[in-house]
């Protein structure tokens, strides 16, 4: 045989195996990102799949730039096609933009095949092998040529393939890939993902698992805080409670009881969808939208229950004001839950939407306020009203809903505070201290309400009643 000729099929050989391995490698890639975006690679034809196996991981990085990372793993099982011709394929920044560096991982399959180091063929025999890409700001990702560079991100796919044959002699090939998708950049995020462009660094990827998310909840990263302060909130408001609740009635009557628990059930509920949606906040769009609208309800709830109790002792003595406003407060709130639930509600461009709806509710307590303040007077507020304490929540919850809708700090210091002292962070620690705050000044009013007796009604509340009626009876006439 002619030594050219021989070159010349080693070549050609060499090239059919380099363009099976960049087609591995895309197909890989393709793979990874369905898995990560949708949970599950799409469904494709192919006839020789006798087992695949998919896994999703979150693990530790251990190093301060790259906080936890994502590990795909994925192995398929076929029977081995007789012609050795594949397509080839190229690399596309679409397909790999959000995958990064990857870790070795060991994963299994539930079948057991005896694996050879070679097929019987002297064309093929079993492969790994490592490619590494880079890119830098804005490209697209591309072979390493290993010229030193400061780069944006760098990926290493692992491929790994075995041949082998069952009791009947025919050919199987076992092909494994692993990539692993780092906790990096705000531009490397799906859109869906991309929530507040001053978080520069350490965003979590999507993971389409449940028991993935709540993993992530024990590493660090942008939503870190935003998770843990309601998730601690939650757990203190559920004790404090679960103490309430089993005290005897010899201390805290049934009635003071089934009052407490209107706010009781709206602070634990609200800190509770919080600290969930800022768990799965990474899963998928639609687990997004769900949790989302829950968030939102869960702040409704929680500015009813919490006006509940002030105006059942605020009017302790007086049914018809105390009910009127119970039930004003709990259209208001129906009507914040409606509005939330409207889809583009929870998009980031309506984030000063957002913050007005609830402030507005919030603001609406000005009205039971004027009412007892022309009543009983502005002392009779003070002292057994504990309007001090309203105020201070009330500052709180305004404070928090400003930093949260200017996003200060961070608009000031842009990849400044990723981890740390973002305004929803801060946002967060408002709502757990008010809602304490609130839940003191309460039972302030419930233990001077239940001590002293109802007052015979003064000449200014017969006149605030005369004046009421007054106003019913004009608008009667007007319709």
């Amino acid at each position: 045989m002619n030594t050219k000729d021989v070159d010349r099929g080693t070549l050609s050989c060499s090239k059919t195996r380099t363009g099976s391995l960049l087609f591995d490698v895309n197909e890989a890639l393709k793979e990874a990102r369905e898995i990560m975006t949708d949970g599950k690679p799409r469904e494709r034809h192919l006839e020789h799949l006798l087992e695949e196996s998919t896994t999703v991981q979150v693990l530790k990085a251990g190093r301060h730039g790259d906080p936890i990372e994502i590990v795909v793993t994925r192995s398929t099982v076929t029977s081995q096609p007789n012609t050795d011709d594949e397509d080839d394929g190229a690399l596309s920044g679409s397909d790999s933009e959000s995958l990064l560096q990857p870790r070795t991982k060991s994963s299994s399959l539930s079948r057991s095949y005896t694996f050879s180091g070679e097929r019987n063929s002297d064309d093929f025999i079993s492969h790994r092998t490592n490619i590494h890409y880079r890119r830098k700001r804005g490209d697209s990702w591309r072979l390493d040529d290993g010229v030193k560079g400061e780069d944006d991100g760098h990926l290493e796919v692992e491929l790994k393939a075995e041949y082998g044959q069952d009791d009947d002699g025919e050919l199987f090939v076992k092909k494994s890939w692993e990539a692993t998708w780092r906790v990096q950049k705000f531009e490397y995020l799906p859109e869906w993902l991309q929530d507040n462009e001053y978080l520069r660094h350490g965003h979590r990827p999507p993971l389409p698992s449940f028991a993935q998310c709540f993993r992530s909840i024990l590493s660090i990263h942008t939503e870190t805080g935003n998770i843990w302060t309601h998730l601690v909130g939650c757990l203190a408001f559920a004790l404090l409670a679960t103490w309430f609740m089993t005290r005897p009635d010899t201390d805290i009557r049934i009635q003071e009881k089934v009052v407490f628990s209107f706010f009781f059930a709206g602070a634990i509920i609200c800190l509770g969808m919080s600290f969930t949606f800022h768990t799965v906040s990474c899963h998928s769009v639609a687990v997004v939208r769900i949790f989302c609208k829950l968030d939102y309800m869960g702040i409704s709830l929680l500015i009813i229950g919490s006006f509940v109790p002030w105006i059942y002792y605020g009017f302790y003595c007086r049914r018809e004001p105390k009910i009127t406003y119970i039930a004003m407060v709990s259209v208001l709130g129906l009507g914040a839950v409606i509005v939330s639930l409207w889809d583009k509600f929870s998009e980031s461009r309506y984030r000063p939407l957002r913050a007005g709806v609830f402030l507005a509710m919030g603001c609406s307590g000005v009205v039971p306020t004027v009412h007892f303040m022309i009543t009983d007077g502005v002392r009779t507020l003070f002292q057994d009203a504990a309007f001090h304490w309203l105020l201070l929540m009330a500052a709180l919850y305004i404070f928090g809903t400003l930093l949260y809708a200017t996003r200060t700090p961070e608009r000031f210091f842009p990849g400044k505070c990723d981890i740390l002292f973002q305004s929803h962070q801060l946002f967060h620690i408002c709502v757990v201290v008010a809602a304490f705050v609130h839940y003191y000044g309460i039972s302030e009013m419930a233990m001077h309400r239940i001590r002293a007796s109802c007052p015979m009604e003064s000449d200014a509340v017969r006149a605030f009643h005369h004046l009421v009626e007054g106003v019913k009876k004009a608008v009667h006439e007007a319709l």
